[in-house]
């Protein structure tokens, strides 16, 4: 907090008139995660409802704008997930209907040291019967479909530059331009300007420390009664020989003392494990190397027999916003913006659970 240099509100909050060629929306949502679709969904459904009801709402225009090239590619993980939000969204479907790998029939938690483990009794937060073992990227693809369906107009592969603004009120976002060169020129046949996307509303979904949600909260000097916190979870898919018959959670090594976090490893097929690490991003020795960490861990007894001889099939890694009820700005809303999701800090850490919420925002 007190060396990160501030952020260029001047590139990142535009208060000028938009592009005569703008494409005009009703509401746009800026991330494509779960946030901003199950977002979508929901107004979409509410929208419907009204003008079956002979509400005169009329046709409303929502936008889903997605920086990664399509739907789920920057949502790699395993995770335990609890169905109700999807229950709720979705009430005419059933468990079986949605995109659940299988449900949670046992589980442990360990604390670890370099070559052993203590199994520990499962904390009350932490217990998850009834809820079920998923991949994100899926889970994602899935909601896109369904938004589609809805008559959503869905737009990967374009990252979000700036919020435009008219005075104190949002009006919408630019894009960013793509194909450029390192001078800031267009090349070749991929080279994009810029598009200026107007909304009534904007939302922003962008996940954690979203560039556009950080510069509005600067901008409107929101705070929170605490600073927000991160963590970093590194993480692995691996096909394997040996099924894993239960989901584990573990804390301990190899995390220096000074770091907090801890391990998992869920099956999500017969052959196929998730597995990875999450270190809080406060930990002092700045030489600690979060994916090495992993690397060691793989190889800790707790681990190693469902690895070996397996075969990794894809790696990734993410932020997650650890800072908990306290540290929510005081104010995720102003005129023409909503704040939800990862971007708001939706995550409670006790429990291991973030996306439900996420969903519900």
């Amino acid at each position: 907090l007190d060396n990160q240099p501030p952020l260029p509100l001047d590139t990142l909050i535009l208060d000028e008139r938009p592009d005569d060629e703008a494409v005009p929306m009703d509401v746009v949502f800026v991330g494509g995660g779960q946030a901003g679709l199950a977002g979508a969904l929901e107004l979409a459904r509410l929208v419907r409802e009204d003008n079956e009801a002979g509400g005169g709402l009329g046709d409303v225009e929502i936008g889903v704008l997605e920086k990664a090239a399509s739907l789920g590619e920057h949502s790699l993980s395993g995770a335990v997930v609890n169905p109700r939000a999807f229950r709720e969204l979705f009430p005419d479907l059933s468990d079986a209907d949605f995109p659940f790998r299988q449900p949670v029939e046992a589980e442990a938690v360990y604390f670890l040291r370099e070559k052993s483990s203590i199994k520990l009794p499962t904390p009350p937060t932490m217990k998850n019967h009834g809820n079920y073992v998923a991949s994100l990227s899926e889970r994602v693809r899935w909601l896109g479909d369904k938004a589609e369906e809805a008559g959503i107009n869905v737009f990967p592969g374009f990252p979000a530059d700036a919020l435009l603004v008219d005075g104190r009120a949002v009006q919408g976002v630019r894009t960013t331009p793509s194909g450029l060169d390192r001078d800031g020129n267009a090349t070749g046949p991929d080279a994009m300007p810029a598009m200026d996307i107007t909304a009534r509303v904007t939302v922003l979904s962008e996940g954690t420390r979203g560039t556009l949600s950080q510069a509005w909260y600067d901008w409107e000097g929101v705070k929170g009664d605490n600073p927000q916190i991160y963590a970093l979870g590194v993480k692995e898919l691996w096909e394997t020989k040996k099924p894993l018959d239960r989901i584990i959670h573990t804390l301990g090594w190899p995390l220096p003392g000074d770091a907090f976090g801890g391990s998992w490893m869920y099956p999500l097929e017969d052959n196929l494990v998730s597995l990875g690490l999450v270190v809080g991003l406060d930990y002092q020795d700045a030489r600690l190397d979060v994916h090495e960490l992993l690397q060691r861990m793989k190889l800790h007894p707790l681990f190693r027999p469902y690895l070996e001889g397996g075969e990794m099939v894809e790696w990734g890694a993410k932020t997650i916003p650890e800072g908990g009820f306290h540290s929510l700005a005081s104010r995720r809303h102003g005129d023409g913006i909503c704040i939800v999701g990862d971007s708001a800090g939706y995550v409670d850490v006790p429990s291991l659970k973030g996306i439900h919420y996420a969903m519900y925002s």
